[in-house]
């Protein structure tokens, strides 16, 4: 009995182990299955509402408006007709890719469309808004409506968003599709680098120049004066005497455009007209540091740079640069140096990197040019480089590229002249560069603004002209910083002020400037300002002052101890000495210099002589001044002239009378012995005679302790 039962419980625990086991096996076996029903019925669902949520453009779709629907049809094949020529040609279609939606807002290739058009025109802040429908009403319609949506992000600085339609789209491609797959992996690298860098934005306000100078149609190229008076820009709006279009892309023929800086304001801009402007295309390319030679982007032979001079208050007609910068190849910007030695160019000729490329040319002085030089693997990439400029001290080069860590389009860049090599470039930072193209960035010498061409999201048109104001680092703003980031597709970069840190230093150069007359009438004067390095006695830099208005301006660098000549035909030259060598701050310097014509009387004072302490003894940094007398000597051969000593009044009077006098006879003396007749001169000192500012100051005492040249006949 007891065996029974042992054996009953046995088996009986076993049985119930069994069905312990076996009831969970089959009740997940069942319900897994009930799991791949509901999928597969939720996926035949999704792609049942995807295909009833889209609605073609089908007659039976809309029997109850026929009228309607083929007015829309139509409106579909002119839009179509700006669609397959290009996306130059896309915001075109726009307007009726629009009336047709109105009619039929749910048709997924139509939302595509517009979307696709919005990204290529001033409307991409809203492109995103209908690629992302497009893909909600029939998610199979096109591959790449991830990778548009991806940029609509991109563009809205959505970055999480647009990296996730960048790898959607990315996981579609087949293994071959090399290009496609490269295009969207740097989509990707610009939106990681565009987050990067609005964390720690440039602390800068950036402001449109408004009406005055932007419009509707693109603005860029913009070139500013030394001095911000003067701005000379690029447009496409249409001008009367050139109203033709490009077929190439729809827009206008480039023109060059003038505005001028009055009290803080810009004016209403206008066409430099012929011979700078003709019937095809005419793009400012670059200004001389005097601002007096503008050079010219042009399409001929696929694109060459042309000069112009300003003389006479107007515009010579241009002429092609040297064959060292024009080739076969498109050659589309410059910026030149201050002593006018060196020019950096864009090209995309062989033995680039990649498309346009930053070479340079240096001259010897004497007219020769080296052959180009390409910068470097450092500056140039793979892909284009463009619209490069070089501060006036030369120690900085600004360039757009769309390579190195852009945040997308073009962005701008700086790199920095050290040790004889340019350096790393690093990107100008937010919301100077923003994910649209920005380019051609130019600064005037004070370094507190700079201006560029963006096709910002707030915008008037197309490409607009800004103006950067830096901010400096010592205020930090305790406004919110970060970019929008959120599910809209709007980007008010004209609303966001930067903080963190600066990327601009304070400046400390000088800029000179002022007006060349003749002493007699006043009437402005066409003269040469020459500066020279006096301790090392080397010429910097030629300048040439505005042939209508005698102004001229002239950045000077710190660290020289200047001397400044300035000469015209038929008058004595005037000089200057300025010394920067312990200057560490900016400044400016206003000098109006009024010429002596050539006439018996008179006289100039020679700032650049100089003698050692309390010595009649020529130091050599006097060599430049000497040889321009030499120079107006050889120049006018019956002049007789008298070189004439003075003292401050510090001394006795016979002691500052004999050092005056033996200083005057050393300039004699000097001029004789390097090829000038000695009866053409004679030497006088005046002690303290004569004094030409007060003694009670040192300036003034400096002003007073002089050498003096006077015509004495001719």
């Amino acid at each position: 009995m007891k065996l029974s039962c042992s054996v009953m419980n046995k088996y009986s625990i076993r049985h119930i182990k069994e069905r312990n086991i076996a009831a969970p096996l089959r009740f997940f076996a069942s319900l897994r299955m009930t799991i791949l029903l509901i999928i597969v019925f939720t996926l035949v669902i999704q792609a049942g509402v995807g295909q009833s949520l889209n609605k073609d453009f089908v007659k039976k779709n809309f029997r109850d408006n026929i009228r309607g629907y083929k007015k829309a049809v139509d409106s579909i094949k002119k839009g179509d007709t700006y669609y397959a020529q290009g996306s130059h040609y896309f915001r075109y279609a726009i307007p009726y890719y629009l009336s047709a939606e109105k009619f039929n807002p749910d048709n997924a290739m139509l939302n595509f469309k517009i979307g696709r058009c919005m990204l290529y025109s001033s409307m991409k802040n809203m492109a995103g808004i209908y690629l992302k429908k497009s893909i909600k009403l029939n998610p199979s319609l096109r591959g790449d409506a991830h990778y548009y949506l991806g940029r609509a992000y991109h563009l809205a600085m959505n970055w999480d968003s647009a990296r996730m339609e960048y790898n959607t789209y990315l996981q579609t491609l087949a293994p071959e599709k090399t290009a496609d797959i490269a295009d969207v992996r740097k989509k990707i690298e610009e939106c990681d680098n565009g987050k990067l860098l609005c964390q720690s934005p440039v602390r800068a306000f950036i402001d449109n120049l408004g009406a005055n100078v932007n419009t509707k149609y693109p603005e860029y190229r913009p070139l500013v004066s030394a001095d911000e008076s003067r701005l000379i820009y690029t447009s496409r709006m249409p001008i009367a005497s050139k109203n033709k279009t490009d077929m190439l892309d729809g827009e206008n023929f480039e023109n060059i455009f003038v505005s001028y800086n009055k009290n803080g304001a810009w004016s209403t801009s206008q066409d430099l007209g012929a011979p700078v402007n003709t019937k095809s295309h005419d793009a400012a390319a670059g200004l001389s540091p005097d601002g007096q030679t503008l050079y010219i982007y042009r399409t001929n032979d696929n694109g060459d740079l042309y000069q112009t001079h300003f003389a006479n208050n107007a515009w010579s007609k241009p002429e092609p640069m040297n064959v060292k910068i024009n080739t076969t190849a498109k050659e589309s910007a410059l910026t030149i140096s201050s002593d006018g030695k060196v020019i950096y160019f864009v090209s995309d000729r062989t033995g680039g990197y990649g498309m346009g490329d930053i070479w340079k040319i240096t001259t010897d002085g004497a007219g020769k040019w080296s052959d180009p030089q390409n910068l470097g693997a450092t500056i140039n990439t793979q892909y284009d480089e463009a619209g490069v400029f070089l501060s006036s001290d030369g120690s900085t080069l600004y360039f757009s590229s769309t390579g190195h860590n852009t945040m997308g389009g073009y962005d701008i860049f700086k790199s920095t002249f050290t040790n004889g090599t340019w350096g790393a470039p690093e990107n100008m930072g937010y919301p100077i560069n923003t994910t649209g193209d920005d380019v051609f960035y130019v600064a005037p010498t004070n370094k507190k603004h700079a201006y560029y061409s963006s096709n910002q999201n707030n915008g008037m048109g197309d490409m607009d002209i800004y103006m950067v104001t830096f901010l400096g680092s010592e205020k930090p703003m305790l406004i919110s910083t970060s970019p929008n980031t959120l599910s809209g597709f709007t980007s008010n970069l004209g609303d966001v002020m930067m903080t963190g840190a600066v990327t601009i230093a304070a400046s400390n150069k000088a800029l000179l400037r002022g007006t060349v007359v003749d002493s007699e009438t006043h009437k402005p004067l066409y003269a040469t300002i020459k500066l020279v390095d006096n301790k090392r006695n080397k010429p910097i830099a030629l300048f040439t002052t505005d042939s209508t208005t005698g102004q001229y301006v002239v950045s000077l660098s710190s660290g020289i101890n200047y001397g400044i000549a300035v000469t015209a035909d038929k008058y004595l030259f005037y000089s200057a000495n300025i010394d920067l060598t312990d200057s560490s701050h900016y400044r400016e310097i206003e000098k109006d210099v009024a010429l002596q014509p050539l006439e018996v009387g008179s006289h100039i004072a020679l700032r650049n002589i100089f003698f050692d302490f309390n010595k009649s003894t020529l130091r050599k940094e006097s060599d430049p001044e000497l040889q321009r007398v030499i120079d107006l000597l050889n120049k006018y051969p019956t002049l007789t002239i008298e070189i004439s000593g003075y003292t401050d009044n510090k001394g006795t009077q016979a002691y500052n009378l004999k050092l005056s006098t033996a200083r005057a006879k050393s300039v004699v003396t000097y001029l004789t012995e390097h090829g000038i007749k000695a009866t053409r001169m004679t030497s006088r000192g005046y002690g303290a005679d004569s004094p030409v500012a007060t003694n009670a100051t040192d300036e003034g005492r400096q002003m007073n302790r002089r050498t003096e040249f006077k015509i004495t006949g001719k």
